[in-house]
C-alpha cells in the first residue's frame, strides 16, 4: 500500500489519522509545493518596481494564538465532520523560506525549500499567482496539490501574504487549508548571523506528544505512529560560521546552515548509521524568533538491517528551551 493511502495509528492511542489527505493538505498550507508556470504568462504591471519582492524569505515564527503563519486545515463548511479520519481542524505551523527572483515575461519566480517553483505576475496591490492551477510532485511528503491563492506584499524588508490550498481526497472529500496572515522576513545579504545562531544553540526539548493536534507525532508510510521525543543540543559547527549541529536523541548528529530565524540541513540529505539501522533525513526545517521556542518539520526514512525503508514525517515538531537553560 502506497504512503497516499495509509493510515496512520499509535498503539493504545484511538485516534486515527489518514496520511492520504494530511500530506496532501500539508504540503500546500506550507508553501513547499509549486509548479512550472503556464505557457504564456501575463506580463506584469509597468508601474510596479518587482525588484522589491528578490530574494530570500524567511517565515517568521509561527503565533497559535493569532493564527499568523498558522493554515488551518478544515471541511470547507467548516463543520469538522466531512472527514472523520482526520482531526479537523488541524493548525499546521509553517516553516522555511521563498526565494523570489526575475520570471518570464515580466513575471516573478517563487522558489521554495521544497525545490518547486511558483509563478507571480506583478500587480501594484502585490504579487498574485498566474494561474490557479499550478501543481507539482513535493517529495519531502510524496504528493500533489493544488494552491488557488497566494498573495504577497512587501514593505521594506517584511513581507505579508494569503494563502488558498484546495485537497482533493481519494474519499471524495475536499479539504481546504487557508492561512489568512503570513508573514516573512527578507534574509539580508552579508548580514551577521552571530545572533540568530545563538537562538538555536543549547538544549530545546520536544513539547508533549498530542495525537489530536499532531504536535510531535511521527507518521509512517507503513501505518505506524509515535511521539517524538527527547532533548536536541544545538552546538555550534565550528569549521564553518553560520552553521549548527543538532544532536538528537537517538544518537545522531546532523548539520544544519542558519539563515536569519530558519535554519535547515546543509547538506540537503544527511544519513546517520546507528545500531539498529540507517536514519535519513531529506528535509528538516527549523525556526525560532525568541530563542526559547522551535517550530520544526522534517521528512526522512529509517531502515533496518534487511529490510526496505520506511518513510518518517513529522508535520507539527515543537521544541522548547528548558526554563534553567
Amino acid at each position: 500500500m502506497s504512503f497516499l493511502s495509509r493510515f496512520a495509528r499509535a498503539g493504545a492511542v484511538a485516534a486515527r489519522t489518514s496520511l492520504a489527505p494530511l500530506a496532501a493538505a500539508v504540503a500546500l498550507s506550507i508553501g513547499l509545493l509549486a509548479a512550472p508556470f503556464d505557457a504564456a504568462p501575463a506580463s506584469a504591471d509597468t508601474h510596479t518596481d518587482a525588484a522589491k519582492y528578490y530574494g530570500i524569505w524567511n517565515y517568521d515564527q509561527p503565533d497559535a494564538a493569532t493564527l499568523n503563519n498558522v493554515a488551518v486545515l478544515e471541511c470547507p463548511d467548516g463543520s469538522g465532520q466531512c472527514d472523520p479520519q482526520l482531526p479537523l481542524p488541524l493548525r499546521l505551523p509553517q516553516v522555511g523560506w521563498v526565494v523570489f527572483s526575475p520570471g518570464p515575461n515580466g513575471t516573478i519566480n517563487g522558489h521554495t525549500d521544497g525545490g518547486c517553483t511558483w509563478n507571480f505576475t506583478v500587480h501594484p496591490s502585490g504579487l498574485e499567482l498566474s494561474s490557479t492551477t499550478q501543481q507539482c510532485f513535493n517529495p519531502t511528503v510524496g504528493s500533489v496539490g493544488n494552491v488557488t491563492k497566494w498573495s504577497v506584499q512587501v514593505h521594506g524588508n517584511r513581507e505579508t501574504e494569503q494563502i488558498m490550498a484546495v485537497s482533493h481526497q481519494p474519499n471524495g472529500a475536499d479539504l481546504i487549508a487557508p492561512m489568512a496572515s503570513g508573514s516573512r522576513t527578507k534574509v539580508v545579504h552579508g548580514q551577521d548571523n552571530g545572533e540568530f545562531v545563538k537562538r538555536f544553540l543549547g538544549d530545546y526539548r520536544y513539547d508533549p506528544a498530542d495525537m489530536q493536534t499532531l504536535t510531535n507525532i511521527v507518521t509512517t508510510d507503513k501505518g505506524a505512529a509515535y511521539p517524538e521525543q527527547g532533548t536536541v543540543r544545538f552546538t555550534a559547527a565550528h569549521t564553518a560560521h553560520g552553521r549548527i549541529i543538532a544532536h538528537t536523541p537517538d544518537g545522531c548528529y546532523w548539520t544544519m546552515n542558519v539563515r536569519g530565524d530558519t535554519a535547515e540541513l546543509d547538506p540537503a540529505t544527511q544519513t546517520c548509521h546507528t545500531a539498529t539501522g540507517d536514519r535519513s533525513l531529506i528535509y528538516w526545517a527549523l525556526v525560532t524568533d525568541d530563542g526559547h521556542h522551535i517550530n520544526s518539520f522534517s521528512a526522512g526514512s529509517t531502515t533496518a538491517p534487511g529490510q526496505p525503508p520506511t518513510n518518517t514525517f513529522t508535520y507539527v515538531g515543537a521544541l522548547s528551551r528548558p526554563v534553567n537553560n
